[in-house]
Protein backbone atom coordinates (compact mmCIF):
# COMPACT_ATOMS: atom_id res chain seq x y z
CA UNK A 1 0.00 0.00 0.00
CA UNK A 2 2.82 2.68 1.26
CA UNK A 3 4.95 1.90 -2.64
CA UNK A 4 0.96 2.61 -4.30
CA UNK A 5 0.87 5.80 -2.57
CA UNK A 6 4.37 7.06 -3.02
CA UNK A 7 3.54 5.96 -6.57
CA UNK A 8 0.72 7.72 -7.04
CA UNK A 9 2.42 11.30 -5.65
CA UNK A 10 5.26 10.85 -8.20
CA UNK A 11 2.54 10.02 -11.02
CA UNK A 12 0.81 13.39 -9.90
CA UNK A 13 1.67 16.60 -12.06
CA UNK A 14 1.37 18.83 -9.34
CA UNK A 15 3.31 16.42 -6.89
CA UNK A 16 6.01 14.64 -8.97
CA UNK A 17 8.09 17.08 -8.92
CA UNK A 18 8.93 17.46 -5.12
CA UNK A 19 9.90 13.75 -6.01
CA UNK A 20 12.92 14.49 -8.22
CA UNK A 21 14.65 16.01 -4.64
CA UNK A 22 15.83 13.47 -1.99
CA UNK A 23 14.40 15.80 0.24
CA UNK A 24 11.22 16.76 -1.27
CA UNK A 25 8.93 14.25 -0.41
CA UNK A 26 9.70 15.41 3.18
CA UNK A 27 9.51 18.95 2.21
CA UNK A 28 6.03 18.30 0.77
CA UNK A 29 4.28 17.15 4.40
CA UNK A 30 6.25 19.77 6.15
CA UNK A 31 4.66 22.15 3.89
CA UNK A 32 1.03 20.81 4.44
CA UNK A 33 1.43 20.50 8.52
CA UNK A 34 2.66 24.38 8.16
CA UNK A 35 -0.56 25.37 5.93
CA UNK A 36 -2.61 23.53 7.96
CA UNK A 37 -1.07 25.03 11.95
CA UNK A 38 -1.00 28.45 10.14
CA UNK A 39 2.38 28.41 10.47
CA UNK A 40 4.56 31.80 9.03
CA UNK A 41 7.41 29.88 7.72
CA UNK A 42 9.48 31.56 5.08
CA UNK A 43 12.11 29.82 3.13
CA UNK A 44 14.79 29.56 5.80
CA UNK A 45 12.29 28.52 8.31
CA UNK A 46 11.18 25.96 5.89
CA UNK A 47 14.52 25.14 5.34
CA UNK A 48 15.93 24.25 8.60
CA UNK A 49 12.68 22.20 9.22
CA UNK A 50 14.12 19.92 6.84
CA UNK A 51 16.02 17.05 8.95
CA UNK A 52 16.69 14.45 5.97
CA UNK A 53 19.37 14.88 3.25
CA UNK A 54 18.96 18.35 3.44
CA UNK A 55 20.92 20.37 0.41
CA UNK A 56 22.96 23.69 0.67
CA UNK A 57 20.59 26.42 1.24
CA UNK A 58 21.51 28.14 -2.41
CA UNK A 59 19.97 24.71 -3.70
CA UNK A 60 17.25 24.99 -1.93
CA UNK A 61 15.92 28.17 -3.20
CA UNK A 62 16.49 27.05 -6.34
CA UNK A 63 13.91 23.57 -5.81
CA UNK A 64 11.43 26.06 -4.50
CA UNK A 65 11.61 28.72 -6.89
CA UNK A 66 11.45 25.42 -9.68
CA UNK A 67 8.50 24.45 -7.52
CA UNK A 68 6.57 27.78 -7.87
CA UNK A 69 7.00 27.53 -11.63
CA UNK A 70 5.46 24.04 -11.68
CA UNK A 71 2.67 25.67 -9.58
CA UNK A 72 3.62 23.32 -7.00
CA UNK A 73 3.68 26.05 -4.01
CA UNK A 74 2.98 29.41 -4.12
CA UNK A 75 4.97 32.43 -2.13
CA UNK A 76 2.98 34.57 0.01
CA UNK A 77 3.52 37.67 1.91
CA UNK A 78 3.81 37.54 6.24
CA UNK A 79 0.85 38.62 7.55
CA UNK A 80 3.50 39.08 10.70
CA UNK A 81 6.36 40.58 8.69
CA UNK A 82 6.19 41.80 5.43
CA UNK A 83 9.51 41.36 4.20
CA UNK A 84 9.45 37.84 4.82
CA UNK A 85 8.06 35.43 1.87
CA UNK A 86 5.84 32.55 3.27
CA UNK A 87 5.74 28.94 1.43
CA UNK A 88 2.50 27.47 0.88
CA UNK A 89 1.35 24.52 -1.40
CA UNK A 90 -0.79 25.53 -3.90
CA UNK A 91 -4.20 24.77 -4.17
CA UNK A 92 -3.87 22.24 -6.78
CA UNK A 93 -1.37 20.36 -4.93
CA UNK A 94 -3.02 20.43 -2.23
CA UNK A 95 -6.39 18.78 -3.97
CA UNK A 96 -4.33 16.32 -5.84
CA UNK A 97 -2.54 14.93 -2.37
CA UNK A 98 -6.01 15.14 -0.97
CA UNK A 99 -7.58 13.19 -4.12
CA UNK A 100 -4.44 10.75 -4.14
CA UNK A 101 -4.96 9.72 0.07
CA UNK A 102 -8.72 9.03 -0.66
CA UNK A 103 -7.82 6.33 -2.85
CA UNK A 104 -5.18 4.36 -1.07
Amino acid sequence: MELDYITNLANSAHLGSFMSKAYGLELLFKLENFDQEGADNGIDDTYDAIEFNRPRKAAFSQFCSFLRDQNALIYGTSNLKKSKTVLRLSTNTLEELARIRRKD
